[in-house]
């Protein structure tokens, strides 16, 4: 141990002289007011998703004070180990519930922490969120009776009782998450279920009935996406595979103002047996209304009666038939093994005990079948590992194998808050994507977390001729806050997959001419 470490003081001496020999060179070739188009990490097209967390996360997930449920933040060591072991396993997209009433409890009174941690720590593994917007809050319903903690708001399944409060909810979300945002989200999911009368309620219910309340619903919402987030795709919020496939012909046979045809991008259903006959129900309701050219995704996939063994021998053909009936992309319901079926994690109480997420015997089916492959290896961070007082800060860490596609270039991560104890990069200071290529450095997200901050740079993006060598150097174009902060980098694939994370480093950021006094 001793004669390794010894070795690696050598040869990380070595590297420092070779880089500063180096950067002489390549802060010559900066060129001066050089810009590009924005560099974005690759998102991932692959057809595995999975409902992580369920529809009810929100107030069923763990946190540091478990009683009542809402007290306290989400623990978030354990949504980092569901979300880490969720990509190992070939997860790529996460439908995440986005409640209404959880968020905005109180009118214009916004709660963003529990959804904020969740986009991001999913998007730290290369897992891009769908969010699924829905339920209620009590006082958008005329009449319902008080219910700011929203479990008990037996409202939240009814329609708003004024759309202007829809809008505002559906425009806040999308500016926050959407492109004008942190460009997070490209795929946005209206309600859940809307053709069963436990999610979706009117007056005097039918079928007619909740259908035209609900075309309402999705046209406003289509109208602000589409407007705030140009490019991004709307979706039907998931149809079940009770009733769905009629309801969804009323829905689509509506004219006049609820004409729904021009409002969605993604049709999502979902199907738990009879795969194959159910899904071409959905796609022929699509043929006969003109509308075969839109994706139909299935977001909530399982099959009712099975056990493990049984998904192992059957996981390969139900997504051959599930592929073979159209599906763009298929999100499994849900990552932990309850009476829905087998999930990537074994079974646990949903509602209060903060219990870590273990592997069950379907996590190796479902990677099998989803993450076939081999990511990139490991980055070894090199610098800053020391004090620093500079005003300028260079990040060098040695470059990662490849796997089995090319890097395409490196996520690196600064965090100035802990969480029991230990970063867990829910809120990070610093989410950069440095390109391998002609490095292109844009800062994703930066905010400042303590008082005392230093002042922050305008993110300009800098232009710098890659380096003919092993050890990748990225020039910080933002200033960070005083203090302690702790840093990771992971090589990203062609395919958008997020190798591990590097070991962490810490570095003190000290002001160039501070000075201290001893306490008396």
């Amino acid at each position: 141990m001793k004669l390794s470490k010894i070795r690696f003081g050598i040869r990380t001496r070595m590297l420092r002289g070779a880089i500063g020999l180096m950067l002489a060179g390549v802060l010559a070739c900066i060129l001066p007011g050089a810009t590009t188009a924005t560099s974005m990490p690759p998102r991932s097209n692959s057809i595995y998703g999975m409902d992580i967390l369920g529809v009810s996360w929100q107030w069923t997930f763990p946190r540091v004070d478990a009683w009542p449920r809402l007290a306290g933040p989400l623990r978030l060591d354990l949504l980092d180990s569901a979300m880490r072991q969720a990509a190992e396993a070939g997860v790529r997209f996460n439908r995440l519930a986005v409640w209404w009433c959880m968020v905005e409890p109180e009118r214009d009174h916004w709660f963003w922490d529990d959804v904020d941690a969740a986009i991001q720590i999913a998007r730290n593994y290369g897992i891009e969120t769908v969010p699924e917007l829905m339920f209620t809050p009590y006082w958008a319903v005329t009449g319902a009776p008080y219910a700011p903690e929203c479990i008990s708001n037996r409202a939240k399944n009814v329609a708003p009782s004024d759309m202007a409060d829809w809008d505002d909810f559906v425009r806040t979300v999308v500016r926050r998450y959407g492109l004008q945002g942190n460009n997070a989200v490209r795929y946005w999911e209206i309600w859940n279920e809307p053709d069963l009368y436990e999610f979706w309620v009117v007056d005097n219910p039918s079928p007619a009935r909740t259908a035209a309340a609900y075309a309402t619903l999705l046209k406003h919402a289509a109208a602000i996406i589409h407007a705030e987030s140009p490019g991004a795709s709307v979706m039907i919020g998931g149809l079940s595979d009770i009733n769905g496939a009629t309801w969804l012909d009323l829905l689509l046979s509506l004219r006049g103002d609820q004409d729904v045809r021009q409002s969605f991008d993604v049709l999502a259903v979902h199907v738990y047996s009879q795969h194959q006959r159910r899904l071409t129900a959905f796609r022929s309701v699509l043929l006969a209304h003109g509308l075969g050219d839109r994706a139909i995704w299935d977001n909530e996939l399982n099959y009712f009666g099975w056990d493990y063994a049984a998904a192992q021998a059957g996981l390969p053909r139900l997504l051959q038939d599930v592929l073979g009936a159209g599906i763009a992309r298929t999100f499994w319901y849900v990552a932990t093994t309850s009476n829905w079926g087998p999930g990537i994690f074994e079974p646990r109480d949903p509602t209060w005990d903060p219990l870590p997420f273990v592997p069950s015997p379907f996590f190796q089916t479902f990677k099998a079948q989803a993450a076939a492959f081999r990511v990139a290896f490991r980055p070894t961070p090199l610098e800053p590992a020391t004090e620093i007082r500079k005003t300028t800060l260079i990040f060098t860490w040695e470059a990662s194998t490849r796997g089995d596609y090319p890097i395409t270039g490196y996520k690196l991560q600064v965090d100035n808050q802990e969480f029991m104890g230990a970063p867990r990069f829910a809120r990070p200071e610093l989410d950069a994507w440095v390109s391998t290529d002609i490095a292109s450095f844009v800062p994703l997200v930066t905010t400042g977390h303590r008082s005392g901050q230093a002042s922050q740079g305008n993110g300009r993006q800098t232009t710098v001729a890659r380096p003919a060598s092993a050890v990748i150097i990225y020039i910080l174009p933002v200033s960070l806050a005083w203090g302690k902060h702790t840093w990771r980098v992971a090589a990203v694939d062609v395919q958008g997959n997020v190798g591990p994370y590097s070991e962490l480093r810490e570095f003190w950021l000290r002001a160039p001419h501070s000075s201290y006094l001893p306490l008396l």
